[in-house]
């Protein structure tokens, strides 16, 4: 706790705008220093000159206006999302105004490096009357070419992985197949509004599209959105040139990847905690801090322990103020996922045995998580609640350790007063840490 007392004083308003100018600028360069692992669906540029649901890959018309109303979600489309709902559209914009409503994630306005669009439909639907209707919202956009869809659907991919927009964040990940070149899903928590989203981001030939089907507290089936959007890819993908074949499918998975550490957690993996939704802010990565204690029960110092490679960031959140509420993690690379395993089970028993060795101390039983990270990579650990009594009175910290092939991941949070994550989504988070490991070697 002592370097994040005196890194919070650094953070502040700088440091948010560090943070988001780091996350822009990385979806256009890239990481210097880490080779990220290819994502669960990749582009597809098969040859040949199919022109509908059964063809592979046509030849974009040059100069050629692609999107018509025929190509944007329709309300028969649109039951593929909830088949009991009775769907009407609600709004069609060819060139969204600047007010117009966005996609979860998604801030308004161009993202920083795409390229220029040829075109731009945004439509909504409504699945009803009355507060609990779900909507859909679909963005449909025509760049010149192929390459250049490509290159603004890498960057529509960062900014829906990294989620940067206050008081959203990621619940789940999910690979997506089937629905034309490229594409991949997210579920994102809307705190201020409590909506769940469920958005599939997908590139067919030379056209991108989103997808966001929305409803109060519960998100809407991943496959069902998918589903809805293969129809559309199935109008779309001839005259585009893009991947017409495939049913669509859908398998949990990490999110894109996003954030401007690649390996670290984004601020968007983050829920917000606190009676006030507020931004999460990161500090650089680091050499784990001497200092740093944990819940005292870990049973490991994190300075001397045998690793091929160690590192460390911590996230704050500011309205905590004198509370310094935040979340740190470490990041260890073992000598193979064996030594990783065997790591994390030291960790995990530690904690398990805490009140016999620090008799001020009580643990809650550990809790098995598991999750697939890139490359299919296991990623399986714990997590626990340790609590600490002392003159002052009980301090309470929620614990997570997991393996991701050779790395290990620890993540550690002080919960003060109000400032605390549920036990649901303290096991995504720990999880999520490990999915985000696992896309950088």
């Amino acid at each position: 706790m002592g370097q994040r007392t005196k890194l919070a004083l650094l953070i502040g308003a700088v440091a948010v705008v560090v943070v988001i100018g780091l996350v822009i600028g990385y979806a256009v360069l890239g990481a210097d220093n880490q080779q990220p692992q290819s994502q669960p669906s990749q582009p597809s540029e098969s040859s040949g000159a199919g022109n509908g649901p059964s063809g592979n890959q046509g030849q974009a018309p040059s100069g050629t206006a692609l999107l018509t109303d025929a190509s944007m979600l329709s309300p028969d489309q649109a039951k593929a999302i909830d088949e009991d709902r009775t769907w009407k559209i609600e709004l069609t914009q060819l060139t969204p105004a600047e007010d117009a409503p966005t996609a979860a994630c998604f801030p308004g306005g161009p993202l920083e490096g795409q390229p220029t669009p040829q075109q731009k439909f945004l439509r909504v639907l409504q699945g009803g009357s009355g507060k609990k209707a779900p909507t859909a919202l679909h963005e449909a956009t025509t760049y010149n070419s192929p390459e250049e869809a490509t290159q603004a659907y890498a960057i529509a991919s960062r900014t829906l992985g990294g989620c940067t927009v206050t008081g959203s964040y990621i619940e789940s990940g999910h690979a997506v197949s089937g629905v034309g070149n490229q594409a991949a899903g997210v579920v994102v928590m809307d705190a201020s509004r409590k909506q769940a989203h469920s958005v599939v981001l997908s590139r067919t030939g030379s056209v991108m599209n989103i997808l966001d089907a929305a409803q109060p507290s519960k998100a809407l089936a991943m496959s069902a959105v998918a589903e809805a959007l293969g129809q559309v890819n199935s109008v779309q993908c001839g005259p585009a040139g893009g991947e017409c074949g495939g049913t669509a499918g859908v398998k949990e998975g990490p999110p894109p990847m996003g954030g401007d550490e690649p390996g670290f957690l984004a601020t968007g993996d983050l829920p917000p905690a606190g009676a006030k939704i507020a931004p999460w802010v990161a500090t650089q990565v680091a050499l784990p801090d001497r200092d740093f204690k944990g819940s005292q029960c870990e049973n490991v110092n994190w300075e001397t322990v045998s690793a091929k490679s160690k590192s460390s960031r911590i996230y704050l959140m500011q309205e905590s103020g004198a509370n310094f509420f935040g979340l740190n993690e470490i990041v260890l690379t073992m000598k193979n996922s064996k030594a990783a395993t065997k790591q994390v089970g030291r960790i995990k028993s530690s904690l398990a045995g805490c009140k016999k060795t620090v008799l001020t101390a009580s643990v809650t039983k550990p809790d098995k998580v598991t999750s697939v990270g890139a490359q299919n990579t296991k990623i399986a650990g714990w997590t626990a609640v340790v609590s600490q009594k002392s003159t002052q009175g009980t301090a309470k910290y929620r614990v997570g350790i997991v393996s991701a092939g050779p790395k290990v991941i620890y993540t550690f949070l002080n919960p003060r007063g109000d400032f605390d994550f549920t036990d649901r989504q303290w096991d995504t988070v720990a999880v999520r840490a490990g999915e985000r490991a696992s896309q950088v070697t």
